[in-house]
């Protein structure tokens, strides 16, 4: 049987997930699904080529890999080495210009393979990822990753963007287990959130499976603007909370023209002919 990772491209159609903040009516969506990513870093969004480039800075979509080699050009680049993991992140870096504040200086990590007890790359990541390290095991620990000035900031490098808000985001989730989570904020106002056990319950994954697909999972986060999330949250009690291609998209974007748009639908109508069809 062919995995999912072994396809160009996977998509959890039925195994759909969508949290509501209590009652709000605008709560973001979470939905699960991806493409595999040609650079061998596993897998990433949709939204963004399979190398992890983008075609144009103006399609507002920007990708955190991790990697110094797949910076996006023309934007200010922080190439903070600082979370590097000594002798393991050979061209690993912090690329985007983002606010990071974590619960210790010792939560956030930067590196390349797996180390027993420490850290398990994500499925089919050879590639430089994140991941985080309690203070304390079985005490949560948490890295923030705050958008607030790179949106207040966009408009001067790319001025189609200015003014935009986050309406998408989308990470790769290695080796789920059941003491990670990811929280999404507007300031301090939690829009919503997802644990690993709720995702391994959604897609019956095993908790610290360093191989499956339904146990590294590429998650997408659809925000009203109204939601106005500014702040990614990710926590862990545990070892770890791998993660890697964090894919963030702005609200004024170019979108497709409606002709492309038309092809796209009846490409995506022919693969699910095609899907149906094939024994």
């Amino acid at each position: 049987m062919k995995t999912l990772l072994g396809n160009t491209k996977y998509l959890f159609t039925l195994s759909m997930l969508t949290l509501a903040m209590g009652q709000s009516a605008i709560a973001a969506t979470i939905t699960f699904g991806g493409q595999a990513a040609t650079d061998g870093s596993g897998k990433t969004s949709l939204n963004v080529n399979a190398n992890n480039t983008i075609n144009s800075l103006n399609d507002g979509f920007f990708v955190e890999t991790f990697d110094k080699a797949t910076a996006i050009g023309g934007l200010p680049l922080t190439q903070d080495e600082s979370y590097n993991v000594a002798g393991l992140s050979n061209g690993c870096a912090i690329n985007s210009p983002l606010d990071i504040t974590t619960s210790d200086p010792s939560v956030l990590n930067v590196r390349k393979g797996s180390s027993k007890n420490i850290a398990a790359a994500p499925a089919g990541d050879s590639t430089c990822y994140a991941y985080t390290t309690p203070s304390t095991v079985g005490t949560d620990s948490y890295v923030d990753i705050d958008y607030t000035n790179f949106l207040a900031n966009i408009g001067s490098t790319i001025p189609s963007l200015a003014g935009s808000s986050v309406n998408y985001l989308g990470f790769y989730w290695g080796s789920v287990d059941t003491y990670n989570s990811f929280e999404f904020y507007a300031n301090d106002v939690l829009v919503n959130s997802i644990t690993g056990a709720e995702l391994l319950s959604q897609l019956n994954g095993t908790s610290g499976n360093q191989a499956a697909d339904s146990s590294n999972v590429y998650v997408n986060i659809a925000f009203n603007a109204s939601e106005a999330f500014n702040r990614l949250r990710v926590v862990s009690s545990g070892i770890a909370g791998e993660f890697d291609n964090i894919v963030v998209g702005l609200d004024k974007r170019d979108v497709p023209e409606p002709t492309s748009l038309a092809i796209l639908g009846l490409g995506l109508l022919g693969l699910g002919v095609g899907k149906r069809f094939r024994k």
